[in-house]
């Protein structure tokens, strides 16, 4: 679950941070508002081919462009955008490079951006596994305790390449998958201390007691997408 960390592990977090160095700058307020405002006519133009299809065959279509669209919005235009913005454990920042933002806030913002109707604060103040069944039905969780990082990992070579949603015992982020391959996005609390990409078994943010994971863009949540369609937190009982 994402609870708020001890003392001893944001003492640790100060110890063990580095200065970051990263190849790749957070985007500028002005491309960052691009980004944006291009993910929006795409899913207005989506939204409306959506209200006009009338045969399932015809929606089906419409479904598989749009996750493949917002596929390309979280994975290559919002995740780069955000990487080296500085975390913190009260950053609240919807500005990629300005301020600092929380782990929770990292992944509620991403999914605002990208077009979804969530609740941007209260989902980010939710346990991490509340996030992850905010966004996903619980047949597409799995969880694992005192698990190795490659036997967390497993299942996602059945479940195929796209996004996931990883709540820790501390922490929550996004690990993404193509060609097989999987990457780590987080708001990361402890070196680096900032939002980074890197191989989850390299990854000290990663290492957890608990692990649970989401698949992310299943239809329910793709057409509420299409739909315009508020998404409520999950407050309920874990």
């Amino acid at each position: 679950m994402h609870r708020r960390p001890t003392l001893s592990l944001l003492l640790l977090a100060g110890l063990l941070a580095t200065p970051v160095s990263h190849a790749r700058a957070a985007a500028t307020p002005a491309e960052y508002a691009a980004i944006r405002a291009d993910i929006e006519a795409d899913q207005a133009a989506l939204q409306a081919r959506w209200r006009g299809a009338n045969t399932p065959e015809a929606r089906a279509v419409i479904l598989t462009e749009a996750r493949a669209r917002v596929f390309e919005a979280i994975a290559h235009e919002l995740i780069p955008a955000w990487e080296g913005t500085p975390w913190d454990f009260w950053g609240t920042t919807q500005t990629p490079g300005q301020g600092q933002i929380a782990c929770g806030y990292y992944v509620s913002t991403l999914l605002a951006h990208a077009g979804f109707g969530v609740e941007r604060v209260k989902l980010a103040q939710q346990a991490s596994e509340r996030i992850i069944l905010t966004m996903t039905p619980d047949d597409h969780i799995w969880r694992t305790s005192d698990a190795t990082v490659e036997r967390s990992l497993a299942p996602l070579r059945d479940h195929g390449d796209g996004i996931y949603m990883v709540g820790l015992d501390y922490h929550v982020g996004l690990l993404v998958q193509e060609g097989g391959e999987a990457r780590w996005c987080d708001s990361s609390y402890i070196n680096p201390t900032a939002v980074t990409c890197q191989a989850p078994d390299g990854a000290f943010s990663y290492h957890s007691r608990y692990r649970v994971v989401g698949k992310l863009l299943a239809d329910p949540m793709m057409q509420a997408w299409l739909e315009g369609r508020a998404l409520p937190t999950f407050t309920g009982r874990l």
